[in-house]
């Protein structure tokens, strides 16, 4: 009987999901919004476009390092998808496929660890629904680490159960997995959360024999899962130390995305969330403005079982997560708490993540816990209290009928914003009152209704508290929204016979017409935003925009380039622009402009001038009357490189092939010289001279550069990181050992069980 109760509750979760992600599955529809919008799509649109390796990313700055960023999910094996079905619906499924792995698994891992059906469909509702993971929706990076965290409990329960070696193996490939999702700090907190709900089980008192298994477990798993994935540790480790990051994480950026202490209000008020066609009233609904995590809201419903766990005996079970709840709290008030400070200054590494609000993640699945435990006292209470239960349900029903009878209406208070704000307020007020009501209704209703009844019916009202708070936290737009303006369309059709791709920089508007504001449409924001090429909208085009530099993380380079455009003044900027291949300024509202004096992506030089500093050459090549179209600047010692005999002018050169990691390029020199390809040097790139290795040197502080000799030759460049085909070797024995303890395991285990039998 009860196996039939478990499908009908994992059922209706799944179905819940699918009502709750009904608008965004609908024919011809697709997220706008966030991450989403300008970087996710970008990446997978790459990605599933690319017919060969993903090791380099040729649209970005002037071409930077792809797989090395471990948020670009290069070798993360699930991304299939985008290329079946397109990058645009791909990201829907996506999203809702890992919304339902991590509710169906999260359901079956409560019930693996001991607690009741109802327990754990509330437990899963509470989290699963929650302002923490519904706002992942938009951050689709955090969403595929978060959601394997099912699996993870169940395969370190199952190897402190039975079979140590067989799911440690298995805790490994899962650990793997999480870690090419993207995000390794969501990893080891998800990872502290599974052996907490292990050690934690309510199945049985955890002896210290146990914890010594689930703790070898982890270790185990954790380095079997650094085996597998060696070749994405080996090119982030490369990345990091030649990257921004190579210094960590700038205090006072982290301290942006953290909560004031008057904002906690989000924690039990939700924002009010107005459809998008709602206009310039959609950000009237956000009263506590537009954090990291769209949402803060837990849940009255769920909080009313918070208090709920702490009127029963067992009470111990829950102090951890009521302690883990508080830290979380503590962290995401950033320097308010001085908590996350700390850890910054003293912590090594630590400054290497990001966003006090990322620990949001343990004050919401402590909560849910604790809501679990909850929900377990309250179904073995035997009172009645019909007068109270009746009068919250009265009370409720009152809301409901005050609610449906004066239906929202926003557009009576025309341009009177304030006055918007303030309905919007109480209106949310009621909602919110209306569900800790029926909840409290139905607790106090405990005695009266059996345990799968009442079960039930919080779920249910819990269900509705969360739904009707979060559902419209990632908008969808209808397909059509991501068309290129006319402008877009020109270019492309101009330039669509080409090898290279167009090399832009496009000029950003004012700031404030790119920020959504509090009382802006969002949907005019980010087609705004579209039109603008801002972030990766040029790559989703086929352009090559020098200005986005792939999210958060890149190339040191990045920010000298940066800094030199940022410092000249027009012409000079043009004219830095035009020597590092630029050929057209994107303008929103006037398109793209053609730069005099573009240099083409490959050129042959005859004069070259020796300096050992980057910065030093940087600074030269940038200086207006330097002659740049004569005299390369090499990166080497002045001793090492000999001078061309006469200054001559440089001549272009033929890029032949132009793909993600091999660039052949024929030049002609009329004597000795050297070949500059303006694209970014950066280590594992090498060269080939006519068949024979060449050495490249880092020509004008950005580009690469090779030695050729008189006449005609073909120089073909090729990206294959010594790192990562050493590390892939590893992985690659390491994954045949994987392959041959597993097979192991389930040998010993069938002799075993022989043995058994015979007695």
């Amino acid at each position: 009987m009860k196996y039939r109760r478990d499908l009908f509750y994992l059922l209706l979760l799944l179905g819940l999901a699918f009502v709750f992600w009904g608008e965004a599955l609908a024919p011809g529809k697709m997220f706008y919004f966030r991450d989403i919008y300008s970087e996710i799509l970008a990446k997978k649109y790459f990605w599933s476009g690319s017919s060969g390796p993903t090791l380099w990313f040729p649209f970005d700055f002037f071409g930077i390092p792809y797989a090395s960023n471990p948020q670009a999910e290069a070798f993360y094996f699930p991304n299939f998808m985008f290329s079946i079905l397109g990058p645009e619906r791909g990201v829907v499924y996506d999203v809702v496929f890992y919304h339902l792995l991590f509710l169906s698994t999260f359901y079956l891992a409560l019930r693996k660890i001991g607690f009741k059906e109802e327990a754990s469909l509330i437990g899963s509702i509470g989290f699963g629904f929650g302002g923490y993971l519904i706002s992942l929706g938009s951050i689709p990076l955090f969403f595929r680490t978060i959601a394997w965290l099912g699996l993870l409990i169940i395969c370190l329960d199952e190897a402190l159960e039975t079979k140590w070696l067989r799911w440690t193996l298995w805790l490994g490939l899962v650990m793997a997995v999480q870690i090419l999702g993207g995000e390794i700090q969501l990893a080891g907190m998800s990872w502290v959360l599974a052996f907490g709900m292990v050690a934690l089980a309510p199945r049985k008192r955890t002896s210290p024999r146990d914890l010594f298994r689930a703790s070898g477990a982890m270790a185990l798993g954790l380095v079997w899962g650094v085996i597998l994935i060696l070749p994405q540790i080996a090119l982030t480790g490369e990345l990091v130390t030649l990257s921004n990051r190579a210094g960590g994480m700038n205090l006072s950026d982290a301290m942006v995305w953290s909560l004031a202490p008057s904002q906690l209000i989000s924690l039990i008020v939700p924002n009010y969330l107005l459809p998008s066609t709602a206009g310039q009233f959609w950000g009237l609904g956000f009263f506590h403005g537009f954090p990291y995590f769209l949402s803060h809201y837990l849940g009255v419903t769920l909080l009313l079982m918070v208090v709920l766990s702490w009127a029963g005996p067992g009470k111990w079970r829950g102090l951890f997560w009521l302690a883990l709840a508080l830290f979380g709290l503590v962290m995401i008030l950033g320097d308010s708490a001085g908590v996350y400070t700390f850890f910054y200054k003293h912590l090594p590494g630590f400054n290497l993540f990001r966003f006090p609000e990322k620990f949001f993640l343990f004050l919401n699945f402590g909560s849910a816990m604790l809501a679990v435990y909850g929900y377990e006292y309250c179904s073995l209470r035997r009172q009645f209290s019909p007068w109270g239960s009746g009068a919250c349900f009265l009370a409720a029903a009152v809301i409901i009928i005050l609610l449906l009878i004066y239906p929202l209406r926003i557009q009576e208070f025309k341009d009177n914003y304030h006055t918007v704000t303030e309905y919007l307020y109480w209106r949310n007020i009621l909602r919110v009152s209306m569900f800790f009501l029926l909840g409290l209704g139905l607790v106090l209703s405990a005695g009266k209704l059996s345990r799968g009844g009442l079960g039930l019916g919080l779920a249910l009202v819990l269900f509705g508290d969360l739904f009707f708070a979060h559902y419209r936290l990632n908008p969808v737009t209808k397909m059509e929204f991501f068309q290129p303006n006319e402008y877009i369309k020109n270019l492309l059709a101009q330039e669509k016979d080409r090898i290279v791709p167009p090399r832009i920089f496009s000029i950003s508007p004012p700031k404030q017409d790119l920020i959504l504001q509090r009382l802006s449409d969002p949907v005019l924001s980010f087609k705004d935003f579209q039109n603008s090429l801002e972030s990766g909208w040029a790559v989703y085009f086929g352009l090559n925009n020098i200005r986005w530099a792939g999210g958060t993380f890149y190339p040191k380079e990045v920010s000298k380039f940066k800094k030199i455009i940022g410092a000249a003044k027009w012409p000079d900027n043009d004219l830095i622009l035009a020597r590092a291949g630029v050929e057209y300024l994107y303008y929103r509202d006037r398109g793209f402009t053609g730069i005099p004096g573009a240099f083409p992506r490959a050129m042959v030089f005859y004069q070259a001038r020796a300096l050992s500093d980057q910065d030093q050459i940087i600074k030269l090549w940038s200086t207006p009357d330097f002659p740049a179209e004569q005299v390369l600047l090499v990166e080497t010692e002045p001793e090492k490189l000999t001078p061309g005999s006469k200054l001559m002018k440089s001549e272009p050169a033929a890029v032949m092939e132009y793909q993600n990691e091999k660039v052949a390029v024929e030049a002609e020199a009329r004597e000795a010289g050297w070949l500059l390809l303006l694209d970014s040097y950066y280590p594992g790139w090498k060269a080939e001279v006519d068949g024979r290795p060449g050495e490249i040197y880092r020509g004008d502080g950005f580009f690469r550069a090779v030695k050729i000799p008189q006449g005609k030759h073909r120089v073909v460049f090729h990206y294959y990181p010594a790192v990562f085909r050493n590390s892939v070797g590893v992985s690659a024995t390491g994954l045949l050992a994987w392959l041959g303890l597993m097979v192991f395991s389930f040998v010993r285990s069938g002799r075993q069980e022989k043995n058994l039998n015979k007695f």
